[in-house]
């Protein structure tokens, strides 16, 4: 698929300044923009799955020829931060705009410092209360899986995650939401979230959660090597449509040494970078205040449905399956958008 892209400057008054940016926009433009080769999972680019995702050396190239150091350079379809976390890295100052709130989360995420001591003293914290709280008080934690949602979030969550997932995915997140510093919290959210929003459907029992719409699996083996659902297939579809579930608590230790191979461990102090909630149709920002516009629009018509996967982790993370399903149909490129569009041309 196609990489969608956009690129706009404030080239200032001049004529002479007018024609400088301009013909090098150009000379941008016409250079190779075949990223393919490249590897694009580094530093915290890596934190979490996103469809369609930016290659970085792309924005990083219009980052680097059209501004300077302490530059503000503007993405109004934030999406995964790409171009916000390469004006960081530039020493710009980086700004992203989202109507989503996992592109939100990861993209501050991505972009805020953390202590390394301090993730790994948590992480194991967190890991060693989940395992505690799973042998001691399973009583408590199936309580709770019945009374912490309502009643069409709980049908979603029960039809999508085996109930062992279910108790060690609760146990997780009920540590994760003691932790106190929000910045450090996030972190850990984010990490919760990547363990099930991924290709392989994570720990749901979705078959894909990175690129398609999500179809659950007809057979799944658990941890122990028992088919908790065992739908009848012919050999071939079988093969195609098994899953064989890993524990969310396991998948958890991993992505948290993963995702601190990509801590950024410091910024500079002139520097900011924010991902805040806000229509790229009406944004509040003053003429003159951005310096460069680097971003993906949407695809249209639905072509990739990121709150259809998004909703797997956001549910966990407190909010409602009817809220979710309200917020996807404000999406630019979704149905109820793309026929509001067309009235306007009839």
């Amino acid at each position: 698929m196609a990489q969608h892209l956009s690129v706009g400057i404030n080239i200032g008054c001049t004529t002479t300044t007018k024609e400088s940016y301009r013909d090098k926009l150009v000379e941008l433009l016409s250079a190779d923009l075949d990223f393919h080769g490249k590897n694009s999972n580094i530093k915290s680019h890596n934190y979490h799955s996103f469809p369609a995702k930016f290659p970085p050396q792309l924005p990083r190239k219009f980052i680097d020829g059209l501004t300077n150091p302490n530059d503000l350079v503007l993405d109004p379809m934030n999406g995964s931060g790409t171009t916000v976390l390469e004006a960081l890295f530039a020493h710009r100052c980086g700004l992203g705009f989202d109507i989503d709130p996992l592109a939100i989360k990861i993209t501050n995420t991505k972009t805020t410092p953390q202590s390394i001591g301090k993730i790994e003293e948590t992480t194991k914290q967190i890991l060693n209360n989940a395992h505690w709280v799973l042998q001691n008080q399973h009583d408590a934690l199936a309580k709770g899986l019945e009374n912490n949602w309502d009643e069409k979030s709980h049908e979603f969550i029960k039809y999508w995650f085996a109930y062992e997932s279910q108790l060690e995915l609760l146990a997780l997140v009920n540590e994760i939401g003691k932790i106190d510093e929000p910045d450090l919290r996030a972190f850990f959210e984010l990490v919760f979230s990547a363990i099930i929003i991924t290709k392989s459907g994570g720990v749901s029992l979705a078959l894909d959660l990175a690129h398609t719409r999500p179809h659950r699996a007809k057979v799944v083996i658990n941890n122990n090597g028992k088919q908790i659902i065992n739908e009848s297939l012919n050999e071939k579809r079988r093969e195609i449509l098994t899953k064989k579930l890993r524990s969310p608590l396991g998948e958890f230790e991993k992505r948290c040494r993963i995702n601190l191979d990509g801590l950024i461990l410091s910024t500079p102090k002139e520097i900011f970078t924010k991902a805040v909630f806000g229509d790229a149709q009406l944004l509040p920002l003053a003429n003159q205040t951005v310096d460069l516009i680097v971003t993906s629009p949407p695809y249209a018509s639905n072509a990739i449905d990121y709150m259809r996967a998004h909703k797997f982790s956001l549910v966990w993370l407190g909010y409602q399956i009817d809220d979710l399903g309200n917020r996807r149909r404000e999406y630019i490129g979704a149905d109820a958008i793309t026929g509001k569009i067309f009235e306007n041309f009839t």
